[in-house]
């Protein structure tokens, strides 16, 4: 029986409720300090573009509009409907998400190595560097990892009871472990697409398992009326990601792997200084050594934290998904692999030594993700010039349409009336149904229709906005058409009223 596996004193279990209390408090505090100073990141923002949007809109005409379906939208929605749409607020949702992952945590670390490993994987996962950096951001990677984390400790201890025989785990008890196998595994696909590789893992684990003699072909039978179950759940979600996949992806960004993408996408998945890195890998090593003689539940967590990395790499090959943000999950579950091999090491001297140079590397990891000082936002840079603008009388063309995503946010009066947008190349942005503005062809800015006394052009003058030859040249023809009469420039925009002078 694998350490820890049996049920701790009733003292005991009051102690180790309040550690994982403790931890857990811990990092709800690690994620919410300055968590609000950030300036929004562009995934982020395209979160504020989908915030906006109606709740009719979400359940309807935006479901297939991004690349995931809008579940975390929805709930991040009704977050901000009860705290407030501030930074602090929006992000808090993420970051204890993230808090609330760590009794999971604890429940397969103790079971697989008892209190002392358990206690060592919390440690490390308050300051997981990825957690810290993706736990922390208005995204759905919090949610997925919260999702799959529930799944894993009910698939795990039923793995465990499979080995202390068919008669450890009473029928109901059995049925809601492995309803909680199925919901987890459906609430991380609802919030990431790529999600669809775990129960693909899960699969492959467990007939590797029963193949190996670890579990029975019963235990097979039963995880496949739970994928029943889970495709039938997940239905609404799949045929919208099979359409993305044979759409957007064909001219998707990410880069296909090459050795030289596997290996920095590796490298920011677990983004240690190289000087420590060594002693990382080392108790990574020694915490899968001792998953040795575990059973299916100890097989269970390389075939994640491996596995994961190794799916998407394969399928990276043909389609443009290999990307660190989609392997959060599985290096957050490293630090349990961690937890495992500090406990696995002699002597206490030896131990705190290694813990310290770990959490080390972490701290040093996370500290870039600590702004000490509040960044403002370009509407907020630019608010003295917008609070002046009279929606009512003024049309709003964007140099690009991305810009949507940060100024209706912060003033979502100027969408109510007409507005226009380009883009590099005239491209359609993959989530265009979701956009308020009309994307118009940079050949047909001079028959662009203007129908109020003023125009506003509000334009990216950074990176990556669109080259001047790209888009210039169309803002320029429609200027013509008015008098310059107040303008602001700040960081990424600059922004210029326009009283229309010409013909409609």
């Amino acid at each position: 029986m694998a350490p820890g596996s049996a049920a701790p004193p009733a003292g005991d279990r009051g102690a180790e409720a309040r550690t994982v209390v403790l931890f857990t408090l811990a990092a709800a505090a690690v994620q919410l300090t300055l968590i609000g100073n950030n300036s929004f990141t562009g995934d982020e923002q395209v979160t504020l573009l989908f915030l906006r949007a109606d709740w009719s809109e979400l359940w309807g005409p935006l479901w297939g509009a991004d690349t995931h379906r809008p579940y975390y939208y929805m709930l991040l929605k009704a977050w901000s409907g009860i705290f407030g749409e501030s930074r602090f607020a929006l992000r808090s949702l993420g970051a204890l998400l993230h808090a609330a992952s760590l009794p999971f945590i604890w429940i397969l670390a103790r079971r697989l190595g008892g209190p002392r490993a358990a206690v060592w994987a919390l440690v490390f996962s308050v300051l997981s560097p990825l957690a810290i950096f993706y736990g922390r951001d208005i995204r759905n990677y919090p949610l997925v990892a919260f999702s799959i984390f529930g799944s894993l400790a009910a698939l795990s201890a039923l793995a465990a009871a499979e080995r202390a025989g068919a008669a450890a785990l009473p029928a109901r008890r059995r049925l809601l472990l492995w309803a909680g196998v199925t919901l987890g595994a459906a609430s991380a696909f609802y919030a990431h697409s790529i999600s669809v590789l775990y129960p693909i893992l899960v699969c492959l684990w467990a007939l590797g398992s029963a193949v190996a003699g670890l579990v029975s072909w019963r235990f097979v039978g039963q995880l496949v009326l739970a994928g029943l179950a889970l495709a039938l759940i997940s239905v609404p979600a799949v045929l919208p990601m099979l359409h993305h996949a044979e759409t957007t992806l064909k001219e998707f960004w990410i880069p296909l792997t090459t050795p030289g993408r596997l290996v920095s996408q590796m490298r920011d998945a677990y983004p240690y200084p190289a000087p420590l890195l060594p002693v990382v890998l080392g108790l990574l090593g020694l915490g899968l050594w001792r998953l040795r003689g575990s059973g299916a539940a100890g097989l269970l967590i390389p075939a994640m934290v491996i596995g994961q990395p190794t799916a998407l790499a394969l399928l990276g090959l043909v389609e443009p998904v290999f990307i660190t943000r989609a392997m959060v999950w599985p290096a957050m579950l490293a630090s349990l692999l961690l937890g495992l091999g500090l406990a696995g090491l002699p002597g206490r001297k030896l131990r705190l030594g290694a813990a310290a140079l770990v959490l080390l590397a972490q701290a040093i990891a996370a500290r870039p993700d600590y702004v000490p000082h509040y960044q403002p936002s370009e509407p907020e840079r630019l608010a003295a010039f917008f609070d002046r603008i009279d929606p009512a009388e003024t049309e709003l063309i964007l140099g690009r349409q991305n810009v949507e995503h940060l100024l209706r946010w912060s003033y979502p009066a100027l969408f109510e009336g007409p507005v226009f947008a380009f883009n590099k190349d005239d491209e359609k942005i993959v989530y265009d149904a979701a956009n308020r503005s009309v994307r118009v062809l940079r050949a047909e800015a001079g028959k662009l229709p203007l129908t109020r006394p003023r125009f506003l052009i509000v334009q990216q003058i950074r990176p990556p906005a669109p080259p001047g030859a790209e888009v210039t040249p169309a803002l320029d023809r429609i200027a013509a058409r008015g008098r310059l009469i107040a303008e602001a420039k700040g960081a990424w925009w600059r922004a210029e009223l326009y009283e229309r002078t010409g013909p409609e």
